[in-house]
């Protein structure tokens, strides 16, 4: 298991890739419902898939309009370890 202290850095940089997405289609946008969580599950980080899914359940248990997205090629967006 990865880190989750890494988790907030690498979402961050999910959250660009998924805006180079929505740039490219802006479309994705409109299957958004207004206010919603958003929820990315990287396809290449299983770990912070998971971690993310577990955010989304306590969201939408507390009430909240969650959206949840599958997203791929995370690996080619993250910087590599030296």
């Amino acid at each position: 298991m990865e880190s989750r202290a890494d988790f907030p850095e690498r979402n961050i940089t999910l959250s660009f890739e998924f805006a180079k997405f929505i740039i490219d289609d802006p479309a994705i946008l409109d299957e958004i419902p207004d206010g919603a969580t958003l929820v990315l599950l990287p396809e290449d980080e299983p770990d912070l898939a998971k971690e993310n899914l577990r955010l989304g359940v306590e969201a939408a248990e507390r009430g909240e309009n969650v959206y949840i997205r599958h997203v791929k090629n995370l690996s080619s967006a993250m910087p590599q370890s030296p």
